[in-house]
């Protein structure tokens, strides 16, 4: 956010500064024209009237190439800068660009926030009827195969989940899915990742894949705020579905995290995973440790979440 800004404001000095370096006050020092000249072409020029013609043939020339090339080198930066900011505040762009190498140069593949399917199906936020772990609301909502905003017929999916009706939703706007019990610092996240090269199957990926992919430094979870210190996948198993279903896998994490305060937080959750034309959609949500393994309340509400989580594949047609 902090470049973002710096490159909007260098671009509006960029401007004012071709404003000014374009202004007859300037060129005066390049093309020696009398003080009271220039003092009368700023007056006009601030009034709205047209310029005085220049009786030196040999001034207006050099003026004219001047200004013609400090127009253009000027509108150039703007333009480029301006460009670059534009591209820094596209969520999906910023994303498909974004990539990491291995110590061979060897791509290394990294969890996206899954980005919702604007204008297919609309979202729905339902309110559930109270139970013994609280009040509830179910999200459901269409999401994109690809990270470019661009659908994929036959790919994109249409997910739904339970959360407390009293968590807050982060960064909206950004096109993922994060939600907060600002009490606790609970969290939930729908991410997605691809199958490994060569694995054909949810059930033959290497567990550790989805602990690297999701908390690794350059990856999106952790550039969006949330700094893991360590991590580690503690259990995996494939679950039953129904056989219309996408096949789905549970795993069990520990991992923590580093508060404002530079505190450490030792946390453990629930990674539910479906996978869908090669895509695995990913629904994390976790409790702080020492109350996940109490298996009390917090428990009962990360088992909830996960068990809530649906994945279908959207129609073609849609």
């Amino acid at each position: 956010m902090l470049v973002k800004t710096h490159l909007l404001l260098f671009a509006q000095l960029v401007q004012l500064s071709y404003s000014f370096q374009s202004s007859p006050c300037h060129l005066n020092n390049l093309s020696r024209s009398s003080s009271s000249r220039c003092a009368n072409s700023e007056l006009r020029m601030g009034m709205g009237l047209p310029l005085e013609d220049d009786d030196d043939d040999d001034d207006d020339d050099v003026s004219s190439d001047r200004r013609s090339f400090l127009q253009k080198a000027s509108t150039g930066s703007a333009a480029t800068i301006m460009s670059a900011a534009v591209f820094l505040n596209n969520p999906y762009l910023a994303s498909a660009s974004a990539s990491a190498v291995g110590e061979d140069n060897a791509p290394i593949i990294l969890a996206t926030f899954a980005r919702r399917r604007v204008g297919a199906l609309p979202a729905s936020l339902t309110s559930l009827p109270p139970n013994k772990l609280g009040i509830f609301q179910r999200l459901g909502e269409a999401f994109l195969y690809s990270n470019d905003a661009t659908r994929t017929a036959g790919k994109d999916i249409f997910a739904s989940f339970d959360f407390p009706a009293d968590w807050l939703q982060l960064d909206r706007f950004l096109g993922g899915i994060q939600y907060v019990d600002q009490r606790n610092g609970d969290k939930l996240y729908v991410l997605k990742v691809p199958l490994p090269s060569g694995i054909e199957t949810l059930k033959e990926v290497p567990k550790a894949y989805f602990g690297d992919t999701i908390f690794n430094p350059n990856g999106e979870l952790v550039k969006n705020g949330n700094d893991i210190e360590e991590y580690k996948v503690l259990s995996s198993s494939m679950l039953e579905t129904a056989e219309d279903s996408p096949p789905r896998r549970r795993l069990k994490v520990r991992y923590t995290t580093i508060t404002g305060n530079n505190f450490s937080v030792e946390r453990k959750g629930l990674v539910d995973i479906y996978e869908v034309g090669g895509m695995c959609y990913m629904l994390m949500t976790g409790s702080n440790a020492v109350r996940f393994d109490k298996k009390g309340v917090e428990r009962d509400v990360v088992e909830y979440i996960a068990d809530s989580f649906r994945v279908t594949k959207l129609p073609s047609v849609v």
